[in-house]
């Protein structure tokens, strides 16, 4: 999932980037959870469950609850636009996709695991710009080093279908709302996800958190310090 427009200083000056890795022998049991949290929301199970149209303080933090147990990981990138000075607008998404493609793998064959990766896209109809990404992740793969022997597809599908990538954006939207907003209760959204966001050897900033370019977080987002002890 993203959050942000796809250019460099104009715009939002966050661009946030979410992968969610789910074991396949749980896909189905997370995604009827999805179900069953618009069921709980009155909403039809073929809604899109979209965290910035949740308005109310008690439906979002219920819904925070509700996946708090649940067995999937969460890996963010950040974007700062307005200090990338190195690439053109046009290869923003497709660099830093490519970049959040090589966490997963990364996190994957560290699991010694395969996956499958499903990417949202709003443009059901840009059937060149997904084969272009496809291509430069799968075969060219010439901005980071993915780990590509893990990776046994990658196909795109608009969100409103798929219910693990509306998961995705709860997890990409709240997260979007901390940075953007940086007060205690948009970041108490992500603090109790904690378990959920990719830890390596005891740290989360640098592998679940990917800042870019790397900043001094603690003094910028002091409420990361809640995921880091």
């Amino acid at each position: 999932m993203k959050v942000g427009d796809e250019g460099i200083k104009r715009g939002s000056k966050w661009f946030i980037l979410t992968a969610i890795i789910v074991p396949k022998d749980y896909d189905l049991i997370l995604s009827n959870k999805i179900v069953k949290i618009k069921e709980n929301m009155n909403m039809n199970r073929k809604d899109q469950l979209h965290w910035n149209r949740i308005l109310k303080y008690e439906k979002k933090i219920q819904i925070i609850y509700n996946l708090i147990s649940e067995n999937f990981k969460i890996i963010h990138v950040a974007i700062n636009t307005y200090q990338i000075n190195k690439l053109k607008s046009s290869d923003l998404y497709p660099y830093f996709m490519s970049y959040l493609i090589e966490r997963v793998t990364y996190y994957v064959t560290n699991n010694k695991g395969t996956c499958n990766i499903f990417i949202s896209t709003r443009n059901e109809n840009n059937k060149s710009k997904n084969a272009y990404l496809k291509n430069e992740l799968m075969n060219k793969r010439k901005y980071h080093h993915i780990l590509i022997k893990c990776i046994k597809n990658i196909n795109f599908f608009d969100n409103r279908d798929r219910n693990l990538l509306q998961l995705a954006d709860v997890c990409c939207s709240s997260f979007a709302q901390a940075i953007k907003y940086n007060d205690e209760q948009e970041w108490e959204y992500v603090i109790k996800l904690k378990s959920n966001i990719w830890m390596y050897k005891g740290l989360i900033v640098g592998y679940g958190i990917k800042f870019y370019p790397p900043i001094d977080w603690f003094k910028i987002f002091p409420n990361i310090i809640h995921l880091t002890t």
